[in-house]
This record gives C-alpha cells, sequence and structure tokens, in this order.
C-alpha cells in the first residue's frame, strides 16, 4: 500500500488529541524538568566547579526525558490503544509501519525537544551551543521512540507494558550513568546511544566542534535509528499477519 499523507494527518491530530486527554503522559513529560530543577538546587553552591555539574545535570535530566517521554511515554500510548483494540483497527484498515511511525513519533518528538529545549536554559548552558545540542538530542529521541515503539506493539496491554519497559529503560539509564566508574560497563555504553550523546555533548560544551572524533558516536546514534525502524516495520507487519 502507497504511503498516504491523509493518513499520517489523522494519525497526527489523534496523537495530539489523545496525549492532552492523558494526564498520566502529561505528568511524565513534566518530570524531567522538575528533576532538572531539583538537581540544580541540591547542587548549586555545592562545588568548586559549576560550570561542568551544570552539563552532568543536564545530561542525566536528558537522558531521564529520552527514556521517560521518548520512549515510555509511546509505549504506554500504544498500550493503551492495544487494549481499546485501536490498534488492531489502524492495522487492518491498512495503514503502513512508516504511516504508523510518523504519525506516533511527531507529538512525542516535538514534546520532547521542547522539554530538552526548557532544560537548556534551567540549567543555563551558553546560547552557542543550543542548535548543536538540538540536532544531536533529536537524533537520540527518534532511535527512543522506535524502540519505544517496538515495546508497545510486543507489549499485550498496559500491564506487561510497564514489565517489558522497565528493565529496558533502566537498562538504558544505569549504563549511561554508571560507564564512566567502571571499564565493564563502558565496555557496553560505547553501543548505546545515548552514552555517545552524553560523550559528545559533554565535549561540545566544553568548546569542541562537531569534528571526525564526534564521528563514532553520531555513527552509533544512527545506527540504531536505522536496526530500530527496520525491527518496528518487523514487528508492526507480524502483528498484522498475527491478526
Amino acid at each position: 500500500m502507497e504511503f498516504s499523507m491523509t493518513r499520517v494527518n489523522a494519525l497526527i491530530k489523534k496523537e495530539i488529541k489523545d496525549l492532552s486527554k492523558n494526564m498520566n503522559i502529561v505528568m511524565m513529560c513534566a518530570f524531567p524538568i522538575i528533576f532538572c530543577i531539583i538537581y540544580l538546587k541540591l547542587f548549586e553552591g555545592n562545588t568548586s566547579n559549576v560550570e561542568i555539574d551544570k552539563v552532568q545535570i543536564l545530561l542525566l535530566c536528558i537522558n531521564i526525558n529520552f527514556l521517560l517521554v521518548s520512549c515510555f511515554s509511546i509505549v504506554a500510548m500504544i498500550a493503551e490503544e492495544k487494549e481499546k483494540n485501536t490498534l488492531r483497527n489502524l492495522i487492518l484498515s491498512g495503514v503502513t509501519p512508516l504511516e504508523f511511525l510518523i504519525g506516533k513519533m511527531i507529538t512525542i518528538l516535538l514534546v520532547s525537544v521542547i522539554i530538552d529545549i526548557i532544560m537548556f536554559f534551567i540549567v543555563g548552558i551558553d546560547i552557542q551551543y543550543l542548535w548543536k545540542y538540538v540536532i544531536l538530542t533529536t537524533l537520540v529521541v527518534v532511535s527512543m521512540i522506535e524502540i519505544g515503539a517496538i515495546l508497545g506493539i510486543i507489549a499485550q496491554n498496559q500491564l506487561s507494558a510497564n514489565i517489558i519497559a522497565m528493565p529496558v529503560m533502566m537498562f538504558f539509564l544505569f549504563i549511561a550513568t554508571y560507564a564512566k566508574f567502571n571499564e565493564s560497563i563502558e565496555k557496553i555504553a560505547v553501543f548505546l546511544p545515548n552514552y555517545n550523546i552524553n560523550i559528545i555533548l559533554d565535549k561540545i560544551f566544553k568548546g569542541s566542534n562537531i569534528s571526525i572524533e564526534h564521528a563514532y558516536g553520531i555513527f552509533v546514534i544512527l545506527i540504531w535509528i536505522v536496526i530500530s525502524g527496520v525491527a518496528f516495520a518487523y514487528v508492526y507487519k507480524k502483528r498484522r499477519l498475527d491478526n
């Protein structure tokens, strides 16, 4: 079936409407910003190097945003659709994997990027780094949305979605956070998109330009986008066949 912007637009409008009515998701979107403010207040005045602490706080909070908003919110939304049989109806109506993913992705993508920008200004990073920050974090947001969409399709209902998503989210957060303290963890972390964005942004905020030294990290992020997209298409089509 051919790609249809009409179906995509209808899906986007539906997602915006559903998101605005789902207070659990709305509250979830507020958590990264709340954590950012709390961490900033906790560390304020308790450091000899304020700029380094600001960067570390921002990196931690964007990871929370990646996992809680970009990933988990789409898991919850798809699982909710399953319980209401909306997902089954969409699949049977001929909505393609790309149409479904774009329809789901646009709303969550915009919300995630806005949250990242808000936290950037809350922490007080130099404005000159904003455009690099937005472009790079958006790439990771895309990969996390795709991962969340896969988990949402696999889950049978909202309860199983929580059971499936939580270990995955904790894995990404734990590995990215503790990699610098343990060599064994770091060997795993170098293959994860959120860890690589931490490394890249840390260097950029210290004055480094995007160059060949960031090639590996950007490559890893792009590979995650491609592989996750292919995996989602496979799972979505398999779900259609099962129906």
